[in-house]
């Protein structure tokens, strides 16, 4: 694997996984946030970042090794054009990563990390930031399935962490949810979700802050149709 596209890249985050798996490659990620672009590249200065939606890479057809998206699905307007295009940039015999949260069969900890996630969510679609609830597994294989993208394997994956093991921890989620809440103080909603971060803080003493499985999917490009 000589070069890897990371789509929906973010601050970087998935970056270290990459190096993990292809240590020799070329990595460049792509994004449409200029501000996380900037934060990613003092954190991967080896990297090259450029400003791209998914669904219209400005690369030609079959460039890459390997092309991965990671925590990005659920944030494209357009699932289905963008899962066409990582197809298309992919070389022949090349691999497709996908790694996404999944919203069902969750522990009682873990649909408290969901609730936190869909109230962000629920934040950046009334401010104008695209951004979906969370995929069940199935709505992502069924995804798969339509793009013509047969997969080889998948996993889930869980992280038997909690995320708010410490007051200061969870005080710290809490602060984030009422900065947030407060893009809207003027909209109708403020009202119906302030309650939802006591809430959020009730269930998380009570039951824990797990991150939400996440399902890991490879697919090898030179058995698509």
């Amino acid at each position: 694997i000589r070069n890897v596209l990371d789509i929906g890249t973010g601050t970087g985050a998935f970056i270290h996984v990459l190096r993990k798996i292809f240590p020799k490659a070329k990595i460049i990620g792509v994004d449409p946030n200029q501000k996380s672009l900037a934060t990613a590249r003092k954190y991967h200065p080896d990297v090259t970042f450029l400003g791209m939606e998914a669904e219209k890479l400005n690369f030609n057809d079959n460039t890459f090794d390997a092309v991965s998206i990671s925590m990005a699905l659920h944030h494209l307007p357009k699932v289905k054009k963008g899962l066409k295009e990582i197809k298309r940039v992919v070389k022949p015999d090349g691999y497709i990563i996908i790694s996404e949260n999944i919203s069902d069969n969750l522990n009682p900890a873990q649909e408290v990390h969901k609730m936190y996630h869909h109230f962000r969510s629920r934040i950046d679609r009334l401010t104008g930031t695209f951004h979906r609830k969370t995929f069940t597994k199935d709505a992502i294989l069924q995804m798969l399935k339509v793009a013509e993208l047969p997969v080889q394997f998948f996993f889930e994956q869980r992280r038997n962490v909690n995320l708010a093991e410490n007051e200061t921890h969870l005080e710290e989620r809490v602060e984030k949810m009422k900065l947030m809440l407060e893009k809207i103080k003027d909209r109708p909603e403020y009202e119906i979700l302030l309650p939802q971060i006591e809430e959020f803080r009730t269930r998380a003493l009570k039951y824990g802050f797990q991150p939400a499985t996440n399902l890991v999917i490879v697919i090898r490009k030179k058995i698509i149709r």
